[in-house]
């Protein structure tokens, strides 16, 4: 399984792995990340 971008859905906090962490290291929310394309995850970073 190669990894993803996912993004909190409460701070838009973006990680790149195999899944989303349990716990938000921004915001502490539980179980808040959703899976996103590259695509999307460039536009949150504002990279793209």
């Amino acid at each position: 399984m190669g990894k993803k971008y996912w993004r909190c859905n409460v701070c838009n906090d973006i990680h790149y792995g195999n899944a989303g962490p349990e716990f938000c290291p921004t915001c502490m929310t539980k179980n808040a990340y959703a899976e996103i394309d590259e695509q999307e995850a460039k536009k949150v970073m504002k990279l793209g």
